[in-house]
Protein backbone atom coordinates (compact mmCIF):
# COMPACT_ATOMS: atom_id res chain seq x y z
CA UNK A 1 0.00 0.00 0.00
CA UNK A 2 1.49 3.41 -0.94
CA UNK A 3 2.03 6.04 1.73
CA UNK A 4 -0.56 8.64 2.63
CA UNK A 5 1.90 11.33 1.55
CA UNK A 6 1.86 9.85 -1.96
CA UNK A 7 -1.78 10.92 -2.20
CA UNK A 8 -1.79 13.96 0.07
CA UNK A 9 1.06 15.93 -1.51
CA UNK A 10 -0.46 16.38 -4.99
CA UNK A 11 -3.86 17.01 -3.42
CA UNK A 12 -2.66 19.77 -1.16
CA UNK A 13 -0.52 21.41 -3.81
CA UNK A 14 -3.10 21.01 -6.53
CA UNK A 15 -6.15 22.15 -4.61
CA UNK A 16 -6.29 23.94 -1.28
CA UNK A 17 -2.64 24.98 -1.19
CA UNK A 18 -2.68 26.52 -4.66
CA UNK A 19 -3.34 29.99 -3.31
CA UNK A 20 -0.75 29.54 -0.57
CA UNK A 21 2.19 28.66 -2.81
CA UNK A 22 2.49 32.15 -4.26
CA UNK A 23 0.23 34.33 -2.11
CA UNK A 24 -0.52 37.78 -3.38
CA UNK A 25 0.07 40.71 -1.07
CA UNK A 26 -3.39 41.93 -2.00
CA UNK A 27 -5.06 38.73 -0.80
CA UNK A 28 -7.13 39.57 2.30
CA UNK A 29 -5.90 38.08 5.55
CA UNK A 30 -9.24 36.36 6.16
CA UNK A 31 -9.11 34.73 2.74
CA UNK A 32 -5.59 33.42 3.35
CA UNK A 33 -6.70 32.11 6.74
CA UNK A 34 -9.66 30.36 5.10
CA UNK A 35 -7.32 28.79 2.54
CA UNK A 36 -5.10 27.54 5.35
CA UNK A 37 -8.07 26.02 7.19
CA UNK A 38 -9.12 24.28 3.99
CA UNK A 39 -5.60 22.91 3.54
CA UNK A 40 -5.58 21.55 7.09
CA UNK A 41 -9.07 20.09 6.61
CA UNK A 42 -8.07 18.20 3.47
CA UNK A 43 -4.84 16.99 5.03
CA UNK A 44 -6.76 15.60 8.01
CA UNK A 45 -9.33 14.00 5.69
CA UNK A 46 -6.59 12.13 3.84
CA UNK A 47 -4.71 11.12 6.99
CA UNK A 48 -7.85 9.91 8.78
CA UNK A 49 -9.54 8.05 5.94
CA UNK A 50 -6.86 6.99 3.46
CA UNK A 51 -6.93 3.35 4.61
CA UNK A 52 -10.74 3.27 4.47
CA UNK A 53 -10.81 4.56 0.89
CA UNK A 54 -8.05 2.16 -0.18
CA UNK A 55 -9.86 -0.84 1.32
CA UNK A 56 -13.19 0.27 -0.12
CA UNK A 57 -11.77 0.67 -3.61
CA UNK A 58 -10.16 -2.76 -3.46
CA UNK A 59 -13.33 -4.42 -2.20
CA UNK A 60 -15.42 -2.64 -4.82
CA UNK A 61 -13.47 -4.45 -7.52
CA UNK A 62 -10.60 -2.07 -8.34
CA UNK A 63 -7.51 -3.99 -9.39
CA UNK A 64 -4.15 -3.34 -7.73
CA UNK A 65 -2.75 -1.61 -10.82
CA UNK A 66 -5.54 0.99 -10.65
CA UNK A 67 -5.76 1.55 -6.89
CA UNK A 68 -3.49 4.59 -6.74
CA UNK A 69 -5.45 6.37 -9.46
CA UNK A 70 -8.83 5.60 -7.91
CA UNK A 71 -7.84 6.60 -4.37
CA UNK A 72 -6.31 9.84 -5.58
CA UNK A 73 -9.39 10.65 -7.68
CA UNK A 74 -11.65 10.09 -4.66
CA UNK A 75 -9.67 12.57 -2.59
CA UNK A 76 -9.50 15.05 -5.47
CA UNK A 77 -13.30 15.04 -5.58
CA UNK A 78 -13.37 15.44 -1.80
CA UNK A 79 -10.93 18.36 -2.01
CA UNK A 80 -13.14 20.12 -4.56
CA UNK A 81 -16.23 19.65 -2.39
CA UNK A 82 -14.67 19.70 1.06
CA UNK A 83 -17.05 22.36 2.39
CA UNK A 84 -20.10 20.32 1.32
CA UNK A 85 -19.10 17.18 3.21
CA UNK A 86 -21.20 16.45 6.29
CA UNK A 87 -20.68 12.71 6.78
CA UNK A 88 -17.09 12.03 5.76
CA UNK A 89 -17.10 8.23 5.48
CA UNK A 90 -20.42 8.27 3.68
CA UNK A 91 -19.25 10.87 1.16
CA UNK A 92 -15.95 9.08 0.56
CA UNK A 93 -17.60 5.68 0.09
CA UNK A 94 -20.22 7.03 -2.34
CA UNK A 95 -17.48 8.79 -4.29
CA UNK A 96 -15.40 5.63 -4.24
CA UNK A 97 -18.34 3.64 -5.62
CA UNK A 98 -18.71 6.08 -8.52
CA UNK A 99 -14.99 6.26 -9.34
CA UNK A 100 -14.53 2.49 -9.00
CA UNK A 101 -17.51 1.82 -11.26
CA UNK A 102 -16.11 4.17 -13.90
CA UNK A 103 -12.68 2.55 -13.66
CA UNK A 104 -14.11 -0.93 -14.12
CA UNK A 105 -16.03 0.16 -17.21
CA UNK A 106 -13.14 2.03 -18.80
CA UNK A 107 -10.32 -0.48 -18.29
CA UNK A 108 -9.91 -4.07 -19.32
CA UNK A 109 -10.46 -6.48 -16.46
CA UNK A 110 -7.23 -8.16 -15.39
CA UNK A 111 -6.84 -11.26 -13.24
CA UNK A 112 -4.36 -10.43 -10.48
CA UNK A 113 -6.10 -12.22 -7.64
CA UNK A 114 -3.06 -13.65 -5.89
CA UNK A 115 -1.08 -10.41 -6.02
CA UNK A 116 -4.08 -8.39 -4.85
CA UNK A 117 -4.68 -10.69 -1.91
CA UNK A 118 -1.09 -10.27 -0.75
CA UNK A 119 -1.31 -6.52 -1.33
CA UNK A 120 -4.41 -6.10 0.84
CA UNK A 121 -3.15 -8.19 3.73
CA UNK A 122 0.09 -6.23 3.71
CA UNK A 123 1.94 -7.94 6.55
CA UNK A 124 2.37 -11.45 5.21
CA UNK A 125 6.13 -11.28 5.73
CA UNK A 126 5.54 -11.64 9.48
CA UNK A 127 3.78 -14.98 9.00
CA UNK A 128 5.00 -18.42 8.09
CA UNK A 129 4.82 -19.39 4.40
CA UNK A 130 1.91 -21.70 5.21
CA UNK A 131 -0.03 -18.94 7.01
CA UNK A 132 0.70 -16.48 4.23
CA UNK A 133 -0.57 -18.91 1.60
CA UNK A 134 -3.77 -19.58 3.57
CA UNK A 135 -4.42 -15.87 4.05
CA UNK A 136 -3.83 -15.10 0.37
CA UNK A 137 -6.16 -17.93 -0.63
CA UNK A 138 -8.89 -16.71 1.74
CA UNK A 139 -8.68 -13.13 0.48
CA UNK A 140 -8.57 -14.28 -3.13
CA UNK A 141 -11.80 -16.23 -2.65
CA UNK A 142 -13.43 -13.30 -0.83
CA UNK A 143 -12.49 -10.92 -3.66
CA UNK A 144 -13.83 -13.35 -6.25
CA UNK A 145 -17.17 -13.55 -4.44
CA UNK A 146 -17.38 -9.77 -4.07
CA UNK A 147 -16.62 -9.25 -7.76
CA UNK A 148 -19.49 -11.55 -8.73
CA UNK A 149 -22.01 -9.79 -6.48
CA UNK A 150 -24.30 -7.14 -7.96
CA UNK A 151 -22.86 -3.73 -7.09
CA UNK A 152 -25.81 -2.73 -4.90
CA UNK A 153 -25.47 -5.88 -2.78
CA UNK A 154 -21.69 -5.68 -2.62
CA UNK A 155 -21.75 -2.14 -1.24
CA UNK A 156 -24.02 -3.13 1.66
CA UNK A 157 -22.07 -6.32 2.34
CA UNK A 158 -18.71 -4.51 2.40
CA UNK A 159 -19.95 -1.78 4.72
CA UNK A 160 -21.70 -4.12 7.17
CA UNK A 161 -19.51 -7.22 7.22
CA UNK A 162 -16.08 -5.73 6.52
CA UNK A 163 -16.24 -2.11 7.69
CA UNK A 164 -18.57 -2.75 10.65
CA UNK A 165 -21.07 0.00 9.74
CA UNK A 166 -24.45 -0.18 11.47
CA UNK A 167 -27.62 -0.62 9.44
CA UNK A 168 -28.60 3.00 10.04
CA UNK A 169 -25.14 4.22 8.99
CA UNK A 170 -25.38 2.22 5.77
CA UNK A 171 -28.82 3.64 5.06
CA UNK A 172 -27.45 7.17 5.51
CA UNK A 173 -24.30 6.48 3.49
CA UNK A 174 -26.12 4.97 0.51
CA UNK A 175 -29.23 7.14 0.89
CA UNK A 176 -31.59 4.16 0.92
CA UNK A 177 -34.31 3.06 3.38
CA UNK A 178 -33.26 0.80 6.28
CA UNK A 179 -35.55 -1.91 4.94
CA UNK A 180 -33.67 -1.88 1.64
CA UNK A 181 -30.38 -2.21 3.53
CA UNK A 182 -31.70 -5.27 5.37
CA UNK A 183 -33.02 -6.84 2.17
CA UNK A 184 -29.77 -6.30 0.26
CA UNK A 185 -27.68 -7.58 3.15
CA UNK A 186 -29.80 -10.74 3.34
CA UNK A 187 -29.38 -11.39 -0.39
CA UNK A 188 -25.64 -10.67 -0.24
CA UNK A 189 -25.23 -13.09 2.66
CA UNK A 190 -27.14 -15.76 0.74
CA UNK A 191 -24.73 -15.36 -2.18
CA UNK A 192 -21.73 -15.48 0.13
CA UNK A 193 -22.93 -18.56 1.98
CA UNK A 194 -23.84 -20.34 -1.25
CA UNK A 195 -20.32 -19.77 -2.56
CA UNK A 196 -18.56 -20.76 0.67
CA UNK A 197 -20.64 -23.74 1.77
CA UNK A 198 -18.21 -26.40 2.91
CA UNK A 199 -15.24 -24.06 2.51
CA UNK A 200 -14.03 -21.94 5.44
CA UNK A 201 -11.44 -19.84 3.59
CA UNK A 202 -13.62 -16.86 2.64
CA UNK A 203 -15.42 -16.95 5.99
CA UNK A 204 -12.05 -16.65 7.71
CA UNK A 205 -11.22 -13.64 5.53
CA UNK A 206 -14.25 -11.78 6.92
CA UNK A 207 -12.80 -11.92 10.41
CA UNK A 208 -9.40 -10.50 9.46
Amino acid sequence: MPSVEHIADPLLLGRAEKALVTPSSSTPTRERAADMRTKVHIERLVNDHYDFVWRSARRLGVRSADLDDVVQEVFLVAADRVHEIKHELGFLFRTCMFVASHMRRSTQRRREVSDDAVLEFGMLDERTPEQSAETAEALAQLHAILEDMPETLRAVFVLFELEQFTMSEIAETLDIPPGTVASRLRKAREIFLARTEGDTHAEEALSR
